[in-house]
Order: C-alpha cells, then sequence, then structure tokens
C-alpha cells in the first residue's frame, strides 16, 4: 500500500509543515524509520527529531527541523494507532462454526459469529454479532457475550459470567474462577466456601494474556466500561473496578475493593482487600494499599502514601548513615559533661 503524507493527514485531521506528496509506505519505530515510513514523536523522541530519518512524522506540535515533513494532530499517539490499522489492517475471520466445536443445547448466535477449532460453548450462552471465539477456548453455561467480542485461544469463562460488547479476552485468561473463600476451623484445617456469584465485563473492556477476574462470593465482580487489564493481574471477589482505568501486569486486587474511574495501577502494585480508591488516583509500580485513598493525586511506596511525602521520606531515608554519625557523636560530647545531680532533700 502507498498513501501521500496528504492523505495521511486527511486521514488523521492532521496539519501538513513539509512536502505533502511525500509517498508513505509502511509505519515503523522512530528507531527503525526509512524515508518511506511514517512514525511518530513525543517525548524523549520529539526531544530527538533530527535524528529521526522517517518520511514524515506525527507530532503534536510544530517541532519544524528545516527538514522531512510533519504532520501536527493533538494525539500523536492516537493518529498512529489508525494509521497502523490502515497499512496493517485486522486478518478478516470467517464467519461459522467449525466442525470440530461443541456447541450445548440452547445455545443463541448473533448473525457472523465464528466459533473455531476445539472451542467448547456449553448450554444457554447467548454470543453476540461477529464476536469472534478462538481455538480451544470454553464458554460456561448460560455467559453471555456482546457484540464484537474476541475471545482468544485458551481462554475460559464461567457460568453465567456477562461480557459486554467489544469485549477481548487475550489467551488464558480466567474469568469468574472460583474466589478465594474459605472457612477455617479450630484444628487450622480449611474449608471451601462455594462462590455462588459471577463476574461481569461491561463495553470495551481488556483482560491481558494469564489474568484471573474470580466470581462474587454471592454478587458481581465488576469491571466497567473502558477498562483495559494487562497481562498476569489477578482481581480477587467482588472487587469493583471503575471505567477507563489501567492496570498494569502483576497487579493484584485483594476482595471487595472499589477502586475509581480512571485510576492507573503500574506494575507489581498491590491492594488491600475491604478498601476504596478515589477518582484518578495513580499507582506507582511495586506500592501497596493497605488503606483507603480519598483524594485523587499520585501514591508511592510501600504502604502507598501522596508522591511528594513519598520523595522526602527516601531523601530523608538517603541521609541516615550521615545523621546516624551526628548522633554518635553528639552522645560522645554530651557523654563527657559533668552530671550535676540535683540537691538532696
Amino acid at each position: 500500500m502507498k498513501k501521500t503524507v496528504r492523505e495521511l493527514a486527511d486521514l488523521v485531521g492532521g496539519k501538513i509543515i513539509g512536502s505533502p506528496d511525500t509517498v508513505i509506505v509502511d509505519v515503523k519505530s522512530a528507531e527503525k524509520a526509512s524515508s518511506e515510513d511514517i512514525t511518530f514523536a513525543t517525548g524523549i523522541y520529539a526531544e530527538h527529531l533530527d535524528q529521526i530519518q522517517a518520511g514524515a512524522v506525527l507530532a503534536e506540535e510544530d517541532l519544524s527541523r528545516g527538514q522531512g515533513t510533519l504532520i501536527v494532530v493533538p494525539d500523536a499517539r492516537r493518529a498512529f494507532g489508525q494509521i497502523v490499522s490502515l497499512f496493517h489492517p485486522p486478518v478478516k475471520i470467517s464467519a461459522g462454526v467449525h466442525a470440530t466445536a461443541v456447541i450445548g443445547k440452547n445455545v443463541k448466535m448473533g448473525q457472523d459469529v465464528s466459533v473455531m477449532a476445539y472451542a467448547v460453548v456449553e448450554d444457554d450462552a447467548v454470543i453476540g454479532d461477529r464476536t469472534v471465539i478462538y481455538p480451544h477456548t470454553y464458554i460456561g453455561r448460560g455467559v453471555r457475550i456482546g457484540e464484537d467480542s474476541e475471545i482468544y485461544p485458551g481462554a475460559v469463562i464461567h457460568d453465567h459470567c456477562i461480557l459486554g460488547s467489544r469485549v477481548v479476552l487475550r489467551s488464558h485468561a480466567v474469568i469468574g474462577g472460583q474466589g478465594f473463600g474459605f472457612s477455617t476451623d479450630e484444628k487450622g484445617r480449611h474449608t471451601h466456601i462455594e462462590q455462588i456469584g459471577n463476574v461481569v465485563l461491561e463495553d470495551d473492556v481488556e483482560i491481558g494474556a494469564g489474568s484471573a477476574v474470580d466470581n462474587g462470593t454471592m454478587d458481581s465482580t465488576l469491571v466497567r466500561r473502558g477498562t483495559k487489564i494487562d497481562n498476569l493481574v489477578h482481581l480477587g471477589h467482588n472487587v469493583e473496578v471503575g471505567e477507563d482505568c489501567f492496570l498494569i501486569a502483576q497487579t493484584g486486587v485483594a476482595g471487595s475493593t472499589k477502586i475509581g474511574n480512571q485510576c492507573i495501577l503500574a506494575g507489581q502494585t498491590g491492594v488491600n482487600g475491604h478498601i476504596s480508591i478515589a477518582d484518578h488516583v495513580v499507582l506507582g509500580g511495586k506500592s501497596g494499599v493497605v488503606g483507603n485513598i480519598k483524594e485523587p493525586g499520585v501514591y508511592v511506596g510501600y504502604p502507598a502514601r501522596p508522591r511528594g511525602e513519598w520523595g522526602r521520606m527516601e531523601v530523608l531515608m538517603g541521609r541516615l548513615p550521615e545523621l546516624l554519625k551526628k548522633i554518635r557523636k553528639l552522645e560522645k560530647q554530651i557523654g563527657d559533661f559533668p552530671v550535676k545531680h540535683p540537691p538532696s532533700e
């Protein structure tokens, strides 16, 4: 495929600085792009624009370098995504049910659904239009899946879970597995308590490879619209996650915790159970949340605290050896002073 810069600018609604007739044949990273490629420059890449050899660069401001061509857009990453989809459109999946798929009783499928080899769809499941069920997946009894969703190989959706439209489950994601609920007797022996709730994933939710969202004890574990969950994330039973959140790899959220809208939990964040986190909270990598977070902001460390407070404490921690020497010196000096005792009565 070949497109001129003018055609690409029209696609993304951008302003051209340079040659509109430059021909682009592919998309590449800033490091690998050549004169026939387009890339984007934000952050550190924008600072080194003169080193980028691409035929055109998407940028969020006029970074004119006297050579090459820019397309200025409000959001360079989003625009680049549109152009990636143009040059590398998704593979078209043929509709239909493969001969080796196992389909239960009273299953309802919308138009142009694809169920691939060795998938299992249990009784009373409902699958919306244009949804794709990849090989070796399991769809439990009474599961409902909306339109245009994608269930990748090895993913499991347990009984009675509900998925909205445009939901994506990456390979080996497990939705609605048994929540971690036990009773312990006086001898310390554990007995599993059946968790009879389900999981609800609203529209436009994505669950990464190997991630697990446990079913609720009695009600629903809930992930709201637009939230994106990375690989190897675990949500315990009865967790509620708000809209448009990011939960990054190896994050764990214990049971019955509520997370607000537009929160970011960076990699390996751990969150205690039965607490709440406000909207617009960002948790730095490896943070540990042990109590409620009531105000928006950036929190880091263990236990997680506001970034400014954490930074001041880290500076003090770095000075501890110096402060210890001073304290010992003062103790020695004080020890050399004669001690005056008060007169006895």
